[in-house]
């Protein structure tokens, strides 16, 4: 998996640019934060993994990208390159290396760069 760092600037700088002001499909923001903190509150436009336990021991240990880009419409930009960029979050990373092996961060980025365009950057968001 190849995934670099983003800080928050980064992020800030990514949501304020004028593609994806002018066209929200350029970016996916998936937080991988249980679902109470996902409804608490989130990135502006971020999407919520939602993959239950027995999904997981069902597809061994892994999370489908359908459970991560849940819209259709969504995973067909993410594919096809006209996604730019996807990022994805979860309560305080500070590195790819250091993610559990079962996170759902970690098993988000895996899923999502098994089925990226080569042209598409994975980012990890850095945790504050």
């Amino acid at each position: 998996m190849s995934a670099s760092m983003l800080n928050p600037d980064g992020l800030r700088d990514l949501l304020e640019s004028e593609g994806a002001r002018r066209r929200s499909s350029e970016l996916l923001v998936v937080d991988c934060r249980p679902f109470t903190s996902f409804n608490a509150g989130r990135v502006d436009g971020a999407v919520n993994v939602h993959c239950p336990p027995i999904v997981r021991r069902r597809a061994g240990g892994r999370i489908p990208v359908a459970n991560v880009v849940r819209s259709a419409e969504a995973l067909a930009d993410v594919t096809a390159g006209r996604c730019r960029a996807v990022v994805v979050y979860d309560e305080s990373s500070s590195s790819v290396d250091e993610l559990d092996s079962e996170s759902n961060a970690r098993l988000s980025l895996s899923a999502l760069a098994a089925v990226l365009a080569p042209s598409t950057r994975l980012y990890l968001l850095k945790g504050i």
